[in-house]
């Protein structure tokens, strides 16, 4: 056995298998021991590992020991010991050991033998959260007895036992404060669970106590409204600010509660409640209504009432990163459970907008079907269609609408006046002259579209308050723009045109013979209102125009820097707009093609049956008359001034521009047809200046179209050939050569024709064609 004790090893190795008390006697066994092989600084090395399983700390060495000072040590009590010890340097190890094994191993040996009755001093004996740190100390300070198997065993069993009944008296406490409602004890007996370490316990006591309320339902009898929503929210909201500042006062900020038991009542309380409330899980087609119609008020209620108003809690605002509000955890939780059912809604609702706008398409077609197709064109005009001033007002209209509709669309919350005023803008527009198109289209419907694309596009944007769905949203946002055009070209404006295009198509010009004014208004009907669809049209784009710009753009549904980049064809929403741009032009150029055709039809007409063979070769004897345009001419510039100022307010100025500039050429055009027609004497030269005087009037200052003024002055100087004498013929022929005099319109056979209209063409043939050619017929010989 001495030569084992000689061996260091060995020594140190049973050294370290012994508590305390046996390594003391172990280490004076004789001087070698002592001396050299557990030697002082051994010593320092053993102690220094109880003292570190007990959690304490070592430090570098310090001039000053205040760890060490002998008066602080002797404060130490079983209840503050690791509170006032929390480190300790290498060398003094034992000292610091030593004072921790005077206040707690008189426990362990209690525990050791099972001596468990009046186990507290009589200065903690009533006092529990102070026994509550007395035993975590003592199973702290125990874990330094673990080399000791048998011992160390036996002070757990029996100190869980000690535990067991310290904890089941402090339930037994919280029980009966618990049930009368003082909730500060309660916290207290908490606070010394979660110091002996059953938090678990403390939690299940929580738990045991909550009871998670039901959401109301509503009764068959009462159809679900916003205002019950939001009353069903009230007691939801007054139960977590009751339970909340309970969790606070039992758990103040020792442990996390209150998110946990949020999350509890969102899964127990919140979700049920909600599938019930909404039928969301239903596969019925009037449930998903239901859902589509609650769905935004329910969750923006949830958060207002279930979060936002929420009071402040201690608990509830542990652990948090530093970035991140209590409130802002409260609705991140709320998003995670809601998210299935926001992604369900905003899928759900893009295919419901279309339906509802083709429904309400469908619902104006049908009435119109009511009616008299024959009377859907025929209306009395109210206003005429040359009053400058009602086209002023119009115009006028038109633009107040489309400010105040703009002005509307760029305040996020409406007042009542800015819609006041747009409704009473929109009323002025409507009672003008679009009223006579309303069978075909209805502006105020396009409006109402409009508006609700707008509404439903506000309430996407709302749950953008979920920032991972933000892609989402604006994409659905764009699906509500696209089905908007989509709807209002497919089902209102493109039908409206294609029924206005055909009733052009069908009406005849010359039906009536007679040439009077009523006769005249009535021919125009058609051409009217289709100017007046042209009008709602492009009244229509620009509201179009306007949402795009102020609800697509400016609020980044679309990006316009990544748009920019792409061509139209790889944007979807401009794509889109693009087209309904496209067909709307295609549309009123076609409407407005024919529309000219009618009128030059209707032109040539009173050419044919209003224009005089003496008009222009009067009779040798008749008396000279006084010089004015004839009835002829009257009803073609009255035909004229009716057709092209139809579109003035109705649409750009490039539009009426090419509208006004193909009538001025095609009328030309008629009207060159005209005169090569006619028998023109010298005398009549006279009368046929006089109506051309007349059309160039119209053309250069009423119309006041330049590039196409030109052509009429070049008529005027044609005709001014029909002066000259039969005895001026070589003169006449010489006129005929000077193709400047006739502005390059004319080439010198079109001249020619002309001339040859005039009554004595064969008087004067031989010397004009001399002077155009070189000679004459009779000049040549035949060989």
């Amino acid at each position: 056995m001495e030569n084992l004790l000689q061996v260091k090893d060995i020594v140190t190795n049973i050294a370290n298998c012994l508590r305390p008390e046996d390594f003391v006697q172990f280490r004076s066994i004789n001087k070698q021991v002592y001396y050299e092989l557990l030697n002082k600084q051994f010593e320092q090395v053993y102690y220094s590992q109880k003292l570190t399983i007990m959690g304490l700390e070592t430090i570098l060495e310090t001039k000053e020991n205040n760890l060490i000072d002998k008066n602080e040590l002797k404060t130490l009590t079983p209840s503050n010991t690791f509170d006032e010890l929390t480190k300790f340097e290498l060398k003094n190890a034992k000292d610091v050991f030593k004072q921790i094994h005077k206040v707690f191993a008189v426990y362990c040996d209690k525990l050791n033998k099972n001596k468990l009755s009046n186990f507290f001093p009589s200065p903690y004996d009533s006092d529990p959260v102070v026994q509550s740190k007395i035993l975590s100390n003592i199973r702290n300070f125990n874990k330094c007895n673990r080399v000791d198997p048998d011992y160390y065993q036996e002070v757990t069993s029996n100190y869980n036992v000690l535990k067991e009944v310290f904890i089941n008296s402090c339930l037994n406490e919280m029980e009966t404060n618990y049930n009368k409602e003082d909730y500060s004890t309660v916290g207290k007996f908490i606070g010394i669970l979660l110091q002996t370490e059953e938090k678990n316990v403390a939690i299940d006591f929580f738990n045991s106590k909550i009871e998670y309320p039901k959401m109301a339902e509503p009764t068959i009898d009462e159809p679900l409204t916003e205002e019950k929503i939001v009353d069903m929210w009230i007691p939801l909201k007054e139960y977590l600010e009751k339970n909340i500042a309970i969790i606070d006062t039992l758990f103040k900020d020792e442990y996390p509660m209150a998110l946990p038991f949020y999350e509890n009542f969102v899964q127990q309380t919140l979700l049920e409640g909600i599938n019930k409330l909404l039928k969301g899980s239903a596969s019925d087609k009037e449930d998903y209504e239901e859902f589509l119609n609650f769905f935004p008020t329910v969750y923006f209620t949830c958060i207002e009432k279930c979060c936002k108003e929420l009071p402040d809690s201690i608990n509830g605002s542990m652990d948090l990163q530093e970035d991140k509000s209590y409130h802002q955890s409260l609705k991140e939780l709320l998003d995670v459970y809601f998210e299935p059912n926001v992604i369900k809604y905003l899928s759900l609702s893009t295919g419901q907008f279309e339906k509802v706008l083709e429904r309400q398409f469908k619902n104006f077609t049908i009435e119109q079907e009511n009616k008299i197709e024959t009377d859907l064109l025929n209306l009395t005009s109210k206003e005429n269609p040359d009053d400058n001033k009602n086209k002023e007002e119009d115009a006028e209209n038109k633009m107040n609408f489309l400010d105040s509709f703009t002005k509307v669309f760029r305040i996020a919350n409406k007042q009542e006046s800015n819609q006041a005023r747009l409704n009473n803008d929109l009323t002025n527009l409507m009672n003008t002259n679009l009223q006579n198109i309303k069978n075909l289209i209805s502006l105020e419907l396009c409006y109402n579209i409009v508006q609700q694309a707008h509404d439903k596009v506000d309430i996407f944007l709302k749950f953008k308050c979920i920032p991972k769905l933000e892609p989402s949203i604006n994409e659905k946002c764009e699906d509500i723009f696209r089905i908007l055009i989509k709807t209002i070209n497919e089902d209102h404006v493109k039908p409206a045109f294609e029924k206005a295009i055909h009733l052009l198509e069908e009406y005849d010009t010359t039906e009536g013979k007679d040439l009077d004014v009523e006769n005249t208004k009535k021919s125009l009907e058609p051409l009217i209102n289709f100017a007046e669809l042209i009008n709602i049209g492009d009244i229509i784009l620009q509201m179009i125009s306007i949402f795009y710009k102020n609800e697509i753009v400016n609020k980044k549904i679309v990006d316009i820097k990544d748009s920019n980049k792409k061509n139209i064809w790889q944007n979807q929403v401009l794509q889109t707009k693009k087209n309904f741009e496209t067909t709307l032009d295609n549309f009123v150029a076609d409407g407005l093609n024919i529309g000219i055709t009618k009128l030059i039809d209707q032109i040539q007409f009173v050419f044919n049956t209003a224009q005089l063979p003496t008009d222009f070769y009067p009779p040798p004897n008749d008396p000279p008359k006084d010089m004015a345009p004839t009835k002829c001419a009257r009803k073609v510039v009255e035909l004229l001034s009716d057709h092209c100022f139809l579109l003035t307010g109705a649409t750009d100025k490039g539009t009426i521009d090419v509208y006004q500039q193909e009538i001025g050429k095609r009328f030309f055009t008629v009207l060159v047809e005209h005169i090569k027609k006619q028998i023109i004497s010298t005398t009549g030269a006279v009368q046929l200046i006089c109506d051309i005087n007349y059309y160039y009037d119209f053309i250069s200052c009423k119309l006041r179209q330049k590039n196409i003024v030109p052509f009429f002055q070049g008529l005027k100087n044609i005709c001014s050939l029909y002066l000259i004498g039969t005895k001026d013929s070589k003169e006449l022929g010489k006129l005929i050569s000077d193709l400047n005099k006739f502005q390059g319109i004319f080439t010198q056979e079109e001249i020619y024709e002309f001339v040859q209209r005039r009554q004595d063409w064969i008087a004067v043939k031989r010397d004009v064609e001399k002077v155009m050619y070189g000679l004459g017929v009779k000049d040549c010989t035949i060989m």
